[in-house]
């Protein structure tokens, strides 16, 4: 997974389309007229030569190549116009620079008499006279996606799409150095991954010339394989080994290299020994009381107040909702705030709207499209718990922009909702989506399901 996201994914968002902060608000690159293989300064650098008289050099080799801007067929007062701004920047690099950008392209100063003295002036008038002899024509500019307007649009999106309390949140600082690196979540169907992969890698350049391919290209073909050979990712890859180094991390130590590994390890068994004693049935009460307070401090990623399946947090019965009565036809229900099913949490609407947005068969129907809908009500009929439902109408006025990507499970409907409720078993929920607001009349609904249907 390192092999996808923090190499392709990474590659691909921060490198190839350029979508960070620093490249939004950098100002562009002047697009080349023409590329020229020049004599590489790295390798041939002369040993008078500075750090800073190989980036004067590189800059003589972007400016040599610099098309006119906005040129359309041969106007010459812009060409002129250029020259003479290409003249002046030449001008203010050093002589020796220039010598040397002559010298790589077999072209010598011009002056009248080879006897007479060379000024800085002779090398730019024979690389001038080199670059009339190319074409100014603005070349294929490099594709500039991120600019700050796409940035923040990007940012909003995050901000604003309601998500279930168990997904990781997108940092709202994306594109920014200290939002971290991408992690890892539900992996999707081989064979369609296989496609698409090769797919990206054939046609990464025809889209983003510019772009380079990385030897996590050649690495990702082979997770194919290894999906073949061991089955699904959950049980190969090695997030179990990053989350121990993370508690690891939180383990005092002395920093003192040959004794900070006997210290980790040293406190790690006496952690693992101190847990095991708290876990036993002759474990003094006293002490088992703050087993939670124990856990969050040894271990503060595990969750210390675990609660079984199908664990709900009833309020007392109550007279029924008017709307609700008109569903289930009974004058008194328990209403719960929230339940466990699945392993996923879900809630009221009014306790939290992102564990509340569920996709569900409609009535139970397996060979239907599942359908987005919003949990008003979870309530308790004859010892079952049942969700009480409002779902998204139908999409009648838009086509789905979406429906060209079977393998990414994000749907368009309307942000409108059904005026009555109706019933859903727990057994008919799918997963929880995605919910954001396209338009005032549409949202975006992102299937969050870790099992991939076929298409």
């Amino acid at each position: 997974m390192h092999c996808l996201l923090e190499g392709l994914a990474h590659a691909h968002f921060r490198q190839f389309l350029g979508l960070t902060a620093d490249s939004a608000h950098r100002k562009a690159d002047p697009t080349p007229a023409f590329d020229h293989l020049f004599l590489d300064v790295n390798l041939n650098k002369p040993q008078d030569f500075s750090e800073k008289d190989v980036r004067v050099v590189k800059s003589i080799h972007a400016l040599l190549t610099e098309a006119v801007p906005n040129l359309e067929g041969n106007d010459a007062q812009l060409i002129e116009d250029h020259i003479s701004k290409l003249e002046r920047r030449l001008l203010s690099k050093k002589a020796g620079c220039l010598r040397f950008v002559s010298a790589g392209l077999g072209i010598g100063p011009d002056v009248a008499h080879p006897s007479k003295k060379v000024y800085k002036a002779h090398w730019v008038r024979s690389l001038i006279a080199w670059c009339q002899m190319e074409s100014f024509t603005p070349g294929l500019s490099k594709l500039h996606i991120a600019t700050p307007e796409v940035m923040q649009h990007i940012a909003d999106i995050i901000r604003t799409a309601d998500t279930p309390s168990s997904l990781r949140s997108v940092p709202y600082n994306f594109g920014e150095t200290k939002a971290g690196t991408v992690k890892a979540d539900e992996w999707s169907q081989a064979a369609a991954y296989c496609g698409y992969i090769v797919d990206w890698m054939r046609d990464l350049q025809v889209v983003l010339p510019h772009a380079l391919h990385h030897t996590n290209g050649h690495m990702a073909l082979h997770v194919w394989d290894y999906l073949q050979l061991f089955g699904p990712v959950q049980s190969w890859w090695c997030f179990p080994y990053k989350r121990l180094i993370g508690q690891l991390q939180w383990l005092p130590s002395n920093h003192i290299f040959g004794q900070q590994e006997s210290t980790l390890l040293c406190s790690y068994i006496q952690a693992a020994k101190l847990k095991c004693w708290l876990n036993r049935p002759s474990c003094p009460p006293v002490f088992r009381d703050v087993k939670s307070l124990f856990d969050r401090f040894v271990s503060p990623l595990i969750n210390t107040n675990p609660i079984n399946d199908h664990t709900t947090f009833p309020t007392p019965t109550d007279a029924t909702p008017e709307d609700l009565h008109q569903l289930i036809h009974v004058r008194w229900v328990v209403l719960h705030a929230c339940t466990l099913h699945g392993g996923s949490i879900y809630t009221c609407h009014s306790t939290h709207m992102g564990n509340s947005l569920i996709l569900y068969y409609p009535y139970g129907a397996r060979d239907m499209q599942p359908t987005p809908g919003i949990i008003k009500y979870i309530f308790e009929k004859e010892k079952e718990v049942h969700f009480a439902v409002q779902r998204h109408l139908p999409l009648h006025s838009h086509l789905d922009p979406f429906r060209h990507y079977p393998h990414f499970l994000a749907r368009l409907h309307s942000s409108a909702l059904a005026e009555n409720l109706e019933v859903v078993m727990l057994e008919w929920v799918v997963s929880h989506f995605m919910w954001w607001n396209f338009s005032p009349h549409h949202i975006v609904a992102v299937s969050l399901c870790p099992v991939r249907p076929s298409p």
